[in-house]
């Protein structure tokens, strides 16, 4: 195929979606009546048998567009394989498989046994293999599954990786069997499944989520959002990662609406294809994190958009690690002239722990952007006007509670804590999950009644919260506090510097008793020593004339150094344990 006909036939839209376009009277999207994720399956394969329930691009054509009722039988030929294997109901299954329809029906499967599945991610590329394997053979010993199903080619390293362990590793095709009884009805408290944090190897946390919890997240979000009759989903996103799973897969089908999904590494190499998927199946809906607004405005100054038509997205949330006014305003500027309106950007707040969604941005407005004095913000955490243009650093809102879901600010001492004061940001919400697998029995050892302390600072204005970033992430110079976030998008403006590629962490520093700041930027001159150095520099007088905050030091590394998680946010803390040690590359 040439480049012409291929960039027609990524321009020209899906035969299921011509002719489409939103109607602003639409109801809003019901929630299956069902009680379980299995319930709801079954309730909608007699509902409405021939709907779409998933598009999936990326596979095969057999399986590109699957209905409701072959997302039954498929769902019914992968438990039958998974109780084959050992599982029963009650039992726990690892899933360690890319976006796809194997990934799908080995999911609902599960839920079919009565059984409670784990998605883990398979590894992106040959080189992280063993990385792969260390942090499979760690997760099982956690959550001690009957049953673990990946790809062939992965079996036989998963299974002397696993020796010693008690656990089936089988590999799709799943065959033709049926779920000779599957479970629809269970106790609302049983779990449905359990989402891993996406963290270094050993701080991999299992969160676990009840059909309530689930249920009540899927209602939170279609009303919040809200989704209405007739809207699409797509996503690139993981499923191993709550927005993937709960907000792009589990949410849509629990209120009868399609989803587009496509395996997050065809993001990764081509972040344009996110527009072009909106475009070709007109999605109305489709969340990311930040940092893949960044990418997409970086990318989309560059290549040919020409035919992309996004007026179709009406809802393009933002959320999973703090937003950033220049990433909105850049992103605004690919995507206005593609038919895109900055009332359909939709900043955010969410969490595993409560399912997904916490705030949302208020409908039919443009995200809102309050300006905050830097100086006070470090010296004395509010956030005050600003005195100079120089003083100043735009904050952007994350919203206001979904249905069902509350927030606080508070001090160390619980106290509640009065508009523009940063404090402690806490959450307590309808879909709140079950606990931590293997954590303490007593709920209330976890959440303080009813709060859970999200582990993020943040300010509330008019009733809207404002996040300013991880209370981990703080660097601490001469006693004032700086979030990591101001000094990287600084870095980020050098010529060389990838987006996305640039980490701010304070490192202790004995001779002067605090902390100074290090900045490692990932840039493609680092193999010229002479290239090197002036990076470098251009990023300390970057930072420098952005912040008013002096670099202690600038290392520049090659690109894809810095560690990431499994969603793409970077790991800041184990960075910062990096340059301590003197082990970046």
């Amino acid at each position: 195929m040439s480049i012409d006909s291929a960039t027609s036939a990524a321009l020209a839209v899906h035969p299921d979606r011509r002719g489409f376009t939103p109607d602003p009277a639409a109801g809003i999207a019901r929630l299956t009546p069902a009680g379980t994720v299995a319930g709801a399956l079954v309730e909608r394969a007699r509902r409405q048998p021939e709907a779409v329930a998933y598009y999936l691009p990326d596979e095969p054509e057999a399986d590109q567009r699957i209905t409701v009722a072959g997302m039954l039988d498929r769902a019914h030929a992968a438990g039958a394989a998974l109780a084959a294997a050992g599982l029963r109901r009650g039992g726990r299954v690892c899933l360690c498989l890319d976006t796809s329809a194997p990934l799908l029906a080995g999911l609902f499967g599960a839920e079919l046994l009565g059984a409670v599945p784990s998605v883990l991610e398979p590894p992106l590329s040959a080189g992280r293999k063993q990385l792969w394997l260390d942090r499979v053979r760690h997760i099982v010993a956690v959550a001690q599954p009957s049953v673990l199903v990946c790809d062939e080619e992965l079996r036989e390293a998963t299974v002397e990786a696993l020796a010693g362990l008690d656990v089936a590793v089988i590999s799709p095709p799943f065959g033709d069997g049926v779920v000779a009884d599957p479970v629809l009805d269970a106790d609302p408290e049983e779990p449905a499944f359990i989402q891993f944090t996406s963290g270094t190897t050993s701080a991999a946390k299992g969160i676990v989520l009840s059909h309530r919890s689930v249920l009540a997240a899927a209602s939170a979000i279609g009303l919040g959002g809200p989704f209405c009759d007739g809207d699409v989903m797509a996503s690139w996103l993981p499923l191993h990662h709550d927005m993937g799973m709960v907000g792009a897969t589990m949410t849509p089908f629990l209120l009868s609406l399609p989803s587009v999904l496509i395996r997050p590494l065809a993001f990764g190499t081509r972040p344009d294809r996110w527009l072009r998927l909106i475009h070709r199946y007109r999605a109305t809906l489709s969340p990311a994190p930040n940092f893949a607004y960044r990418l997409v405005a970086a990318v989309g100054r560059k290549v040919d958009l020409t035919g992309v038509d996004l007026s179709c997205w009406r809802a393009a949330f933002n959320g999973a690690e703090v937003v950033d006014a220049t990433t909105l305003r850049d992103f605004l500027a690919v995507a206005e002239p593609l038919g895109f309106r900055p009332e359909h950007l939709r900043p955010c707040f969410g969490m595993a722990e409560l399912g997904l969604a916490a705030t949302f941005s208020p409908v039919g407005t443009p995200p809102r952007s309050e300006p905050v004095s830097r100086t006070a913000m470090a010296e004395q955490g509010r956030a005050s006007a600003p005195e100079s243009p120089e003083d100043t650093h735009h904050y952007v809102s994350s919203g206001i509670p979904v249905p069902g879901t509350k927030i606080r600010i508070a001090d160390a001492n619980d106290v509640d804590l009065p508009d523009r004061h940063v404090g402690r940001l806490l959450v307590a919400s309808d879909s709140m999950m079950t606990g931590y697998l293997n954590g303490p029995a007593d709920p209330l050892l976890e959440l303080r009644d009813g709060w859970l302390d999200t582990g993020d600072l943040g300010f509330l204005l008019d009733g809207e919260l404002f996040v300013t970033g991880r209370s981990k992430d703080l660097i601490i110079l001469a006693g004032r506090n700086y979030q990591p976030q101001t000094f990287e998008r600084a870095a980020e403006t050098v010529d060389g510097v990838r987006a996305g590629g640039a980490v701010a962490v304070g490192v202790p520093d004995p001779r002067s008793g605090t902390e100074r700041m290090v900045l490692v930027v990932e840039s493609k001159n680092h193999r010229d020593p002479e290239r090197l150095a002036e990076t470098a520099r251009a990023v300390e007088r970057a930072v420098s004339d952005r912040t008013g905050v002096r670099p202690g030091k600038v290392v520049v590394v090659a690109p894809r150094t810095l560690p990431k998680t499994s969603s793409g946010k970077l790991q800041r803390p184990q960075v910062a344990a990096m340059v301590a040690a003197g082990s970046i590359p």
